[in-house]
């Protein structure tokens, strides 16, 4: 009986490991919403409720029509940039009707020569970035993060409880077209009816608000200075001696506020302790007069 030689199998083998080898040495491109990745890049998830994203990440796919989205981006400028760039991010979202932006919020502080500036808006999704683009010419994007609520329950809860008193609404309407019925019925029928339109009104504008928050994106934009430059502004020597009048003169006034509280009690606590005292007196006389009395 002859032996198969052993040979083929060896070689077929090396043969199979020289393509597995190939194929992992050369780099896979990922896409992420028709965009290629870099390799070893991960792929930035999309359409999960409460997710956070860091900065320099490229923005979510919108994978859903119940997510409401909200950015937050923190950008350092110039002194002298803030302020003026507040006005513009302003600007940028009151002119352009496409954006359909809503201004929420505009703090801005100077106090101690340290400006510093936050907009808060409701906004078009495309709006996003060319406002983003707008807050940070000049300056750059130290934090960025977007979060993902999902509204898909409090949407399908909202449009069931409408459905519901719609139809209950519809029904009311038609009873109320019956000849048969007495005054007090059709009375107590349209109290019901007025009431049950009274909660579809509030459903419909809470529907409304879940779709807004759906439909417009929240953005939260902070400038501030870079860290370099907000250390070379503290002074606490300075800030000390400019702050120094005004708390002496604040002191002051904590100590006649004071007086001006404890002075009524005063009044109040001088003849007290006076009649106390002579009472007193009166009791111990009192007390000597009865000892004396007493047969020893």
């Amino acid at each position: 009986m002859t032996r198969t030689p052993a040979r083929p199998h060896a070689a077929l083998i090396a043969l199979l490991c020289a393509c597995l080898l190939a194929g992992c040495s050369k780099p896979s491109d990922m896409t992420l919403g028709g965009r290629k990745l870099a390799p070893g890049a991960a792929p930035v998830p999309g359409g999960v409720a409460g997710q956070t994203l860091s900065t320099a990440a490229p923005a979510i796919p919108r994978t859903s029509d119940t997510l409401a989205y909200e950015h937050v981006v923190s950008i350092e400028l110039g002194k002298v940039d803030i302020a003026k760039r507040v006005v513009e991010v302003q600007n940028a979202c009151a002119s352009n009707k496409e954006f359909e932006c809503t201004l929420l919020d505009i703090v801005t502080e100077g106090g101690r020569g340290v400006p510093s500036g936050t907009i808060r808006m409701r906004l078009a999704p495309a709006a996003v970035e060319p406002i983003i683009a707008v807050a940070v010419k000049g300056g750059e994007i130290v934090n960025r993060n977007t979060h993902a609520e999902d509204l898909a329950q409090p949407i399908a809860d909202t449009e069931r409880e409408l459905a519901l008193m719609t139809t209950h609404r519809d029904r009311l309407t038609e009873l109320q077209k019956r000849k048969d019925l007495s005054v007090d019925q059709l009375i107590a029928m349209s109290k019901e009816l007025a009431t049950v339109q009274t909660q579809i009104d509030a459903l419909n504008t809470q529907r409304a608000n879940l779709r807004r928050r759906v439909d417009n994106d929240l953005l939260t934009i902070t400038l501030s200075l870079p860290r370099e430059e907000f250390e070379r502004e503290q002074h606490p020597v300075r800030d000390s001696l400019r702050s120094f009048p005004g708390q002496v003169w604040e002191g002051f006034g904590m100590v006649i506020d004071f007086i001006s509280y404890f002075l009524p009690w005063l009044l109040v606590i001088i003849p007290g302790l006076v009649l106390l005292r002579l009472f007193w007196r009166w009791m111990s006389r009192w007390i000597a007069r009865r000892e004396a009395r007493l047969p020893r």
